[in-house]
C-alpha cells in the first residue's frame, strides 16, 4: 500500500514512468511539459524523409510534403490516461508493469488527401504496366488478333495505408512500393467469330436515317468506332466487336439537334367559365447507347445495312400530371372595366401592359406584385407616350401612359375573387369610367397593386385586352368563399378653387384651362368575404381625392386673380378625367 502511495504521489498529474509517444520518453513529466517536449520533437521530425523504393526508383516522401498534421494533444491525453482511464485495481496494475517494461503511444493525425493522392499518382505514373485488353487491331485492310495481357500496378490502396502509419512514427525509413498483378477488362479464349463478325462490319458502309435525314458511316468510321468486349458463350470466353457509344460521342454531337424535338409543356386554356389542362407532349432525344447498338447490328449484316436512329423521351417542364395537381378548373372571378378608346398610343400601353401581367400561375401563399410582375416602362419594351398623372392634378405624356386601368381591371376580379388585398391605391384624380371607390393606380417604384393567393390551390389570371376593353379571369378552385361589397358613396370636401396665370402667347382677353382641377370628395368601399366554415373577413378601401385648383391661362392684359368657383351643389364643377 506504502508503494501505491509513494507511486500515486510521484506521479500526480504527471505522465508516468514507462509511457513514451512514438519513442520519446515522457514519464515523470507534466501535461504542459509533454506537451511541449513533443512539439520540439515534431517539429524536429518535420526533416525525416520517408523513401519509397521499387527496384532503383526512389521518391522521398516530407511530411509537410502530404500536409501531414500531428495532433499533439491527443498523443498527450492518450499518455496520461495509461494509467488512469480504467478503474482503480486495473490502473495499479498497469503502473506496477511500467516498472518491468514500457508502453509506446502511436500518433494520431491526418494527411492532406489531394496531395496524398499526387504523391501515388506519380508512383504509380512511372511504375505502372496497364494490362492489355484482348481484341482486333485493323492493319490496312487486314485485321489481327491482339492477345490479353495482364499489368503489374502499383496497390495504391495498401501503399497510402503503409505510408500514412510510417509518416505518424516520425521516423526516416524506406517503403517498398507494393504492386499487384492487374488482369484486362477484356478477356478471351475465341477469337475466330469475332475476326468473321470485324470483317463484315467493316466491308462497307452504313447508314443512319432519322425522319428523312440520312449519315452515311463509312469503312474507315466503323473502324474508328469499333470496340471489343468479352462474353461468356457456353463457358467459354468469346470476344464480340461492337460499335462504342462513347467513340462515336463527337458524331452523335453533330446530329443530336437535327435528331431532337422539343418537349412541349402543359397549358391551360378556358371558355370564360371553366379552365383546363392541355396535355403536354413528350420531346425527344437521341438515345446514343440505343442507337450505338442499332449501328452494330445492321453493320453485322451484309446487305440493307441501315439502321434507324433511336430516341428516348424528354419530358417537358410542367408535365400533364404536374398541371392537373395544381387546381386550376373554376373560375374564381372576372370582370371587364368600360370601353375607353382614348388615343391609340393609350391603347397600345394598355394591351402591352394586359399581355405582360397576364398569364401568370400564382402558388399558394405566394404574392403578386403588378408593378413587378409587368416590369418597367420603356420604348424597348414597347410602351408608348400617353396622357399620365403626374401631380398636383396634371395630365401629362408619359411612357406608359393609360396602363392604370390594367391595374384597376385586375383590382376588381380579384375583389370579386375574395382574395386577399396587401396593397391598393386610389388616384389622385377621380376618373368617372372606373367603378366607384375601385379604382386602383401604380407608379413605378411608388405606388403597387399587391394581392396574396391565399386558397389551398394554384390560381391562373389571365387577362385580354384590345386596348379598349380590357377583361381579367381568375381561375382556381371553389373552395365555398362568397363575397358581399357595399359602396358608401361620395362625400365632398374643399370645393374647386379658380387659379389664373398669365400666357404672354395669348391674346388680350383670351383664356385657356391649363388645368381642369376638382373639388375635394371622399368615399369607402367594405368588403365581406364568408368562408365556408362561416368565419368571415371585412376590408375597408378608402378613396381620397384631394382638391385640386382649375388653373386658367389668360393673356396678356388680363387681370390676375385667384377665387373659388361659384357652385351649386356638392361636386359641381368637379373636373372628369378623360384621358388616363
Amino acid at each position: 500500500m506504502v508503494a501505491i502511495l509513494v507511486d500515486s504521489a510521484l506521479y500526480y498529474n504527471k505522465v508516468h514512468a514507462g509511457v513514451s509517444i512514438s519513442g520519446l520518453s515522457l514519464g515523470g513529466l507534466t501535461r504542459d511539459e509533454a506537451t511541449a517536449a513533443l512539439a520540439r520533437y515534431v517539429e524536429d521530425a518535420q526533416g525525416s524523409a520517408i523513401v519509397l523504393t521499387s527496384g532503383d526508383k526512389t521518391w522521398q516522401v516530407m511530411p509537410d510534403g502530404v500536409g501531414t498534421k500531428i495532433d499533439i494533444d491527443a498523443a498527450v491525453d492518450s499518455a496520461m490516461g495509461v494509467t488512469r482511464k480504467s478503474n482503480f485495481f486495473v490502473d495499479v496494475a498497469r503502473r506496477f508493469k511500467l516498472y518491468f517494461g514500457g508502453t509506446d503511444v502511436v500518433l494520431q493525425g491526418t494527411v492532406n488527401s489531394s496531395l496524398m493522392d499526387n504523391v501515388l499518382s506519380q508512383v504509380a505514373q512511372e511504375l505502372d504496366v496497364p494490362p492489355v485488353d484482348a481484341g482486333l487491331t485493323v492493319d490496312g485492310n487486314k485485321i489481327k488478333v491482339v492477345d490479353g495481357q495482364k499489368g503489374n500496378v502499383v496497390d495504391q490502396a495498401t501503399l497510402r495505408e503503409q505510408l500514412e502509419a510510417l509518416l505518424f512514427t516520425l521516423h526516416a525509413t524506406e517503403l517498398p512500393v507494393p504492386m499487384v498483378v492487374k488482369d484486362p477488362e477484356v478477356q478471351a479464349d475465341d477469337y475466330q467469330a469475332a475476326l468473321q463478325q470485324a470483317e463484315t462490319m467493316i466491308s462497307a458502309d452504313v447508314t443512319l436515317t432519322n425522319a428523312g435525314k440520312g449519315w452515311t458511316l463509312t469503312p474507315e468510321d466503323l473502324v474508328a468506332y469499333m470496340d471489343f468486349t468479352a462474353e461468356d458463350q457456353n463457358g467459354v470466353s468469346t470476344l464480340v466487336p461492337y460499335l462504342s457509344a462513347d467513340k462515336m460521342a463527337p458524331f452523335f454531337e453533330q446530329i443530336a439537334a437535327l435528331v431532337a424535338t422539343e418537349a412541349v409543356d402543359a397549358t391551360f386554356d378556358s371558355d370564360g367559365n371553366k379552365a383546363w389542362v392541355v396535355p403536354a407532349v413528350p420531346g425527344t432525344a437521341l438515345d446514343a447507347k440505343g442507337t450505338a447498338e442499332a449501328l452494330t447490328g445492321a453493320a453485322l449484316k451484309t446487305s440493307r445495312r441501315t439502321a434507324e436512329v433511336v430516341v428516348t423521351e424528354s419530358d417537358p417542364k410542367l408535365t400533364t400530371a404536374e398541371a392537373e395537381g395544381m387546381g386550376i378548373k373554376d373560375k374564381l372571378a372576372g370582370y371587364t372595366t368600360e370601353p375607353y378608346y382614348g388615343t391609340g398610343d393609350r391603347q397600345v400601353n394598355v394591351r402591352i401592359t394586359t399581355k405582360y401581367a397576364s398569364n401568370v400561375f400564382l402558388a399558394p401563399g405566394k404574392e403578386y406584385d403588378f408593378d413587378k410582375q409587368i416590369g418597367p416602362r420603356t420604348t424597348e419594351r414597347g410602351y408608348k407616350l400617353a396622357k399620365g398623372i403626374t401631380g398636383q392634378g396634371k395630365l401629362e405624356d408619359v411612357l406608359g401612359g393609360g396602363i392604370c386601368q390594367v391595374s384597376t381591371t385586375l383590382f376588381n376580379a380579384v375583389f370579386e375573387a375574395g382574395l386577399k388585398v396587401t396593397e391598393r391605391w386610389n388616384h389622385s384624380l377621380y376618373i368617372n369610367h372606373y367603378p366607384p371607390g375601385r379604382d386602383a393606380t401604380v407608379t413605378g417604384g411608388g405606388k403597387n397593386m399587391r394581392f396574396v393567393n391565399d386558397t389551398d390551390n394554384y390560381i391562373w389570371i389571365r387577362g385580354t385586352s384590345d386596348g379598349v376593353t380590357t377583361t381579367f379571369n381568375i381561375y382556381g378552385t371553389k373552395d365555398g368563399r362568397t363575397v358581399e361589397a357595399s359602396f358608401s358613396g361620395f362625400s365632398y370636401g374643399e370645393q374647386r378653387t379658380d387659379v389664373t396665370v398669365t400666357n404672354p402667347s395669348l391674346g388680350p382677353g383670351t383664356t385657356k384651362v391649363q388645368i381642369s382641377g376638382q373639388s375635394a370628395r371622399y368615399s369607402t368601399v367594405k368588403r365581406t368575404v364568408t368562408y365556408a366554415d362561416g368565419t368571415s373577413n371585412t376590408d375597408t378601401f378608402k378613396s381620397n381625392y384631394p382638391m385640386y385648383p382649375r388653373t386658367i391661362e389668360v393673356g396678356v392684359g388680363t387681370t390676375t386673380t385667384t377665387r373659388p368657383t361659384s357652385t351649386t351643389e356638392p361636386g359641381s364643377g368637379t373636373t372628369i378625367v378623360t384621358e388616363f
